[in-house]
């Protein structure tokens, strides 16, 4: 909310003072890290692009913290006022799950920290100026910017450098190669893994005084803040990233997003009354409809499509692997809001807020100094608009999924077996960008492994003569991840369909086999 509602007009006077104090504190924050110059300058001496609107924004945290910012209008900003190849890198969430992963199977610590008003430590390269704040009642005048103020497109990429720069040069630290804010630092068996998302930090290590060095090394330079020790002997609880993240050392790890479900889905209009067992109608697959609407109503049934397939996919790419077909299907249909497709993901919706308490669920497993990477694929062939499959990869490390993808082929397939190696082609990038990653955070050997349920598929690699393939491209790729299953020493095996689970990435599937299939790993 913005000024006028938090404060000027708020009849709440409870929640007006906590936002009262909220915009001292972002005041007083911006003039002890010198935002901008204390000199005034006339607006008229100032060329125009060169001058940023701000706006003071408010909002209240999770943990019901009121909050106050000082945003610059970056929506605004004028070409030529940055620099448009700049990077502002953020942690991949398959990064945070690997790293999540590591610590359970090695019994790590995790630390959670917070460094306040982290852009307004990075200085700003470019000539530009903001107008005065409405608080200095100072019409017509405009202050030389001196820091990266949120909101200004530069201002999350000098962060990032500046912070990169001093987590390798003041904490020893090393980014690990093609994954971007995920740092480490090894003394002998020692180890400090840093993950790195804007101003939240999360730190895996077997070693308490290694990771209390990087903390009080970071907090002689910016204002950070513990904002979880994670020294419960039993059971530590985190809020990272959205992820209710609960952690029991040597025994399991699970996530949730309970709080936020029930919070967002009661906004969308939907009647959350009706129980569903499943996420959608079994063998139910949409098609492009034509529409008899106005334009206004077309309009609006996008922009709820939109917000709740946005909503759903957030949640889905977290932690909800199991209902990543559903998301996949219905965002493709987002410009096509039929009947058909609004009552799929109200049916969805539905299901998520019924078994909104379910949580992915991780137990230790002990493989004597040893770390599976894992790949189960299945794909459906032909089964989506002008016959292209849909196919889908659950990854696991450890015996624990660390996420998943559901998609369609761009490429037609011509029989099932061509469409089954299509999903085994498509997870062997992903098996090269993980190993590299699990190699850095840890000493063990790594067996790789992807399995099917197709035996062809199987023979397919392991023949000589691929000559029977009916498509060239599809005869392509099956030689190019032959040779890239060797190289990597992959090895390829089989399941049995009814054990599967990569089966619901495919299709909508019946009550009883979609519940089969997630019991042990959805809980």
């Amino acid at each position: 909310m913005f000024y006028n509602q938090a404060i000027t007009y708020n009849r709440n006077k409870s929640e007006k003072k906590l936002f009262e104090a909220a915009y001292k504190k972002e005041l007083a924050q911006l003039m002890k890290l010198k935002t901008w110059d204390n000199n005034p300058i006339n607006i008229d001496n100032v060329d125009p692009n060169k001058i940023i609107n701000s706006m003071f924004i408010f909002n209240v945290k999770r943990d019901n913290k009121h909050k106050c910012r000082l945003v610059a209008r970056g929506d605004q900003q004028s070409d030529g006022t940055y620099k448009k190849e700049l990077v502002a890198n953020t942690v991949h969430h398959y990064a945070l799950m690997i790293c999540l992963s590591n610590c359970l199977s090695n019994d790590y610590d995790i630390i959670q920290l917070d460094i306040s008003s982290a852009y307004l430590y990075a200085e700003l390269e470019e000539d530009l100026y903001i107008r005065a704040p409405p608080h200095m009642k100072l019409d017509n005048k405009v202050f030389r910017l001196r820091k990266s103020l949120y909101g200004l497109k530069q201002s999350g990429a000098n962060w990032y450098a500046l912070i990169k720069n001093y987590l390798v040069s003041k904490c020893g630290m090393v980014e690990v190669s093609g994954w971007a804010c995920v740092f480490i630092k090894e003394i002998g068996n020692k180890k400090l893994i840093l993950c790195l998302f804007v101003d939240d930090i999360i730190l895996f290590t077997n070693d308490r005084h290694l990771a209390n060095v990087l903390i009080n090394t970071l907090k002689s330079r910016f204002d950070t803040k513990i904002v979880n020790e994670g020294d419960n002997p039993i059971t530590n609880r985190y809020d990272i990233l959205g992820l209710e993240i609960e952690y029991e050392k040597s025994e399991s790890m699970s996530f949730g997003m309970g709080k936020s479900i029930e919070e967002k889905l009661p906004k969308f209009n939907i009647n959350l009354d009706m129980r569903k067992n499943v996420p959608g109608v079994p063998g139910l697959i949409p098609k492009k409809e034509t529409l008899v609407v106005t334009e206004k109503e077309y309009k609006q049934k996008v922009k709820w499509m939109q917000m709740v397939i946005g909503l759903a996919s957030y949640i889905g790419y977290k932690y909800r692997f199991d209902l990543l077909y559903y998301i996949n299907v219905l965002a493709r249909y987002t410009l096509y809001p039929s009947a058909t497709v609004i009552e799929m993901t109200k049916q969805l919706i539905q299901y998520l807020w019924w078994s909104r308490h379910k949580k992915l669920r991780w137990f230790k497993n002990d493989y004597n100094k040893e770390n599976r990477l894992t790949v189960i694929t299945d794909a459906a062939f032909a089964s989506q608009d002008n016959y292209k499959s849909q196919y889908g990869n659950y990854y696991y490390l450890n015996d624990n999924v660390i996420g998943g993808k559901s998609s369609k082929s761009t490429l037609t397939c011509t029989s099932s077996t061509e469409a089954e190696i299509y999903a085994i082609s498509e997870s062997i990038p992903r098996i090269e960008i993980f190993e590299l990653l699990v190699q850095k955070i840890n000493d063990n050997p790594i067996k790789k492994e992807i399995i099917t349920d197709s035996p062809p598929s199987i023979s397919s690699f392991n023949a000589i003569d691929e000559s029977k393939m009916k498509a060239k491209f599809l005869t392509t790729r099956l030689l190019r991840s032959k040779e890239e299953i060797k190289i990597q020493k992959i090895e390829m095996s089989y399941i049995n369909t009814k054990h599967n689970k990569a089966d619901i990435l495919t299709k909508p599937v019946q009550v009883k086999d979609f519940q089969h299939l997630t019991e042990d790993w959805i809980l």
